[in-house]
């Protein structure tokens, strides 16, 4: 969810005026089968801009940004990092950025969303086996840490829990979407097309999972890294899922009478090289800034070329149709 004000005019003149560099986003090698209506049969998103967090941000005090989420809100682009506890705030142009409060530590943040009040809220995972549940962590408008709150929730693997979260309202209650990292909410072996987010709702100081949402089996992706919502304005969302692993994006539907996430699908890959190779590799995180535009975040890469030149960054793109 975002409240990004006049997000949409800011993205249209990003459109017409913004460019990354002299190259065109590659398509795939059948391009006249690419209708987005499977992944075998993804449409390639289009990069409008993308930059190195470390050009926007501070570097003094910061070795590295290994940006893990990302939503709009008021404007702006939020980033969370999961080695450090401060929050970026960077304009959707892409020109300037700042650090809010916080340290240079581990902080284990793998997912930030907004509310439509002006808070945040980001997923903590368990740094390790012995270290119980998930935490949501609470933050205000200026991203200062208000409070920890636990989750009923545990996974069998450290750094294996949820990767992905959404604010909702519905019904004038507030829930949160937690996208589990692996298939089935399990481990890496899982198969693919058993995508899974719960919804959260705070009982007692306690964020309990109520309901258990599968992601349709054609989104069959190896890992899911984050998911974006965007009110209809009917009681449904526009959902963007995306996976770091398969490189790609299913957009769908969320239907907040059935609690369930629906079709039609849409499916997108993010631009290979010229000689098909991934090269975004460690997408982590993702929102809305329009129908058909997107900011991402990406996180430290294995170090392989070219995951390189694309790691550590944030990205603009824009849906094809």
């Amino acid at each position: 969810m975002s409240r990004s004000g006049c997000a949409v005019c800011v993205v249209a003149a990003l459109l017409s005026a913004c460019h990354a560099d002299d190259t065109e986003p590659v398509t795939s090698a059948d391009a006249g089968a690419a209708d987005g209506s499977s992944l075998a049969r993804a449409l390639t998103l289009q990069l409008v801009a993308e930059k190195k967090l470390s050009k926007l941000l501070p570097t003094k005090d910061v070795d590295g940004y290994e940006a893990s989420g990302v939503v709009a809100s008021a404007g702006m682009l939020y980033v969370a990092s999961d080695n450090l506890t401060s929050i970026a705030a960077i304009d959707t142009s892409l020109n300037k950025g700042k650090l809010g409060p916080g340290e240079p530590t581990n902080s284990q943040y793998e997912a930030i969303t907004a509310s439509d009040d002006g808070r945040f809220f980001v997923v903590a995972e368990a740094e390790s086996d012995l270290n119980g549940p998930a935490e949501v962590v609470e933050l205000g408008a200026d991203t200062a840490l208000v409070g920890r709150t636990k989750t009923d929730t545990t996974f069998e693997h450290a750094n294996k829990g949820f990767e992905g979260a959404a604010w909702l309202r519905a019904s004038g209650k507030e829930y949160l979407l937690a996208l589990c990292e692996n298939n089935n909410c399990k481990d890496d072996d899982s198969p693919p097309g058993e995508g899974r987010a719960q919804r959260l709702s705070l009982v007692n100081g306690v964020w309990v999972s109520e309901v258990t949402l599968k992601l349709p089996e054609d989104a069959a992706f190896l890992d899911y890294s984050d998911l974006a919502l965007r009110d209809n304005g009917d009681g449904s969302y526009a959902v963007a899922v995306v996976s770091h692993k398969s490189s790609a994006l299913w957009l769908g539907t969320l239907s907040t009478a059935a609690w369930a996430f629906t079709g039609p699908s849409k499916f997108y890959t993010f631009p290979r090289n010229a000689v098909g190779a991934v090269r975004y590799c460690s997408v982590e995180g993702v929102t809305f800034l329009g129908p058909t535009v997107l900011a991402v975040v990406s996180d430290k890469s294995d170090g392989s070329e070219p995951c390189t030149d694309e790691e550590e960054s944030i990205h603009i793109f824009q849906m094809p149709q």
